[in-house]
């Protein structure tokens, strides 16, 4: 136990590994194989949410001042004729099939509406495209291959982690699933709807024992997320970094690392949208807000830069994956899953 706070932890690789990996942590592999061309065409919030329903109702003023602004009503919000709407789910994941089905026993052949009932009231809250895919349905943390010494360390050793921009809290569910203590897990979201849906689309509100919360990373006044400051052993990012640019990325990171503990083996892991090679400049997208896509030498110099600031050291592996909503004929060719781990030393 003591040697696990003392030194980083090993990266536990899976037996398997994606046979469509696009990049590794030598950019120099990747940059030039693909060029990076268009491919076409409120103050009161619910908070901190744990798993009761006398949940209290606090004021942070955080939930409407996020980098994504609000849509107007009756603009984009409600066109579905936009292409990363779709009707019903192409397909559900056999991991996310079986998470509904066992964890929270949603019948099977109740499923399909089940998910499409919840992604209809998500998509007034806030018209991302991972909502219009049903990218909620692909699970990410899983993916790492890091889960296996993630899952030891929060099973055996009781470590604490941070699900930060977690939506509907999917993959706190599978953490959940496979074995992690529920009260060792927090979230949060610029949106409390999205994580109040996601008590409705996992049935858990009187089981889940995670502590959520609305907040807005870019709020230093943000009294809740102060108060996990040097308390999380892991952070994770799941479709989170890549909406902000280079610069306030650095930021976030920054802000991200104040989160952990000051100690060799903290760690920070999640997925962004990437791409083969980075963007210069962020990239606005219809949904509102931007994009900025990096690559494996852009995301390694955040973190440089992160420690630069900080005077900390961090190890950062990172790869570019071909996947499902990543190189969707609307994206900009080159468009990439981006899974990352950074280890601080």
């Amino acid at each position: 136990m003591a040697a696990a706070t003392t030194f980083p932890p090993p990266l536990n690789r899976l037996e398997s590994q994606p046979d469509n990996l696009m990049g590794s942590s030598d950019p120099a592999d990747v940059a030039d194989l693909f060029p990076g061309k268009m491919n076409g065409n409120q103050d009161e919030v619910k908070a901190p949410v744990s798993n009761g329903s006398d949940t209290k109702q606090i004021l942070t003023g955080t939930e409407k001042e996020g980098a994504l602004p609000p849509l107007e009503v009756g603009s984009k919000k409600n066109n579905k004729g936009v292409a990363w709407y779709h009707t019903s789910p192409r397909d559900i994941d056999p991991i996310t099939r079986d998470l509904l089905g066992d964890y929270s026993k949603v019948p099977s052949d109740q499923l399909e509406q089940h998910v499409i009932a919840i992604r209809e009231k998500a998509w007034d809250v806030y018209p991302y495209p991972c909502i219009g895919q049903f990218l909620f349905l692909n699970l990410t943390i899983n993916l790492s291959p890091y889960y296996p010494t993630l899952l030891s360390r929060l099973r055996d050793e009781k470590q604490k982690i941070f699900d930060l921009g977690c939506c509907f809290g999917q993959d706190v569910r599978k953490l959940v699933a496979d074995g992690a203590p529920s009260e060792n897990i927090y979230g949060a979201d610029l949106y409390a709807d999205f994580m109040q849906l996601g008590y409705e689309l996992f049935r858990d509100r009187k089981t889940l024992k995670s502590t959520f919360f609305p907040t807005d990373i870019m709020n230093e006044q943000d009294l809740l997320l102060k108060g996990l400051n040097g308390e999380m052993d892991i952070v994770y990012l799941g479709l989170f970094l890549h909406h902000f640019d280079f610069e306030t990325c650095v930021k976030v990171c920054v802000r991200v690392s104040k989160l952990l503990k000051p100690q060799p083996g903290s760690l920070v892991m999640g997925v962004q949208v990437g791409g083969i090679t980075g963007d210069k400049k962020p990239i606005p997208i219809p949904s509102g807000g931007i994009l900025f896509r990096h690559d494996i030498e852009s995301f390694s110099k955040v973190w440089e830069e992160v420690g630069a600031i900080t005077g900390t050291k961090w190890k950062v592996e990172s790869r570019l994956v071909k996947a499902k909503g990543f190189g969707e004929k609307w994206q900009i060719e080159g468009t990439r899953r981006l899974g990352f781990e950074v280890l601080r030393l």
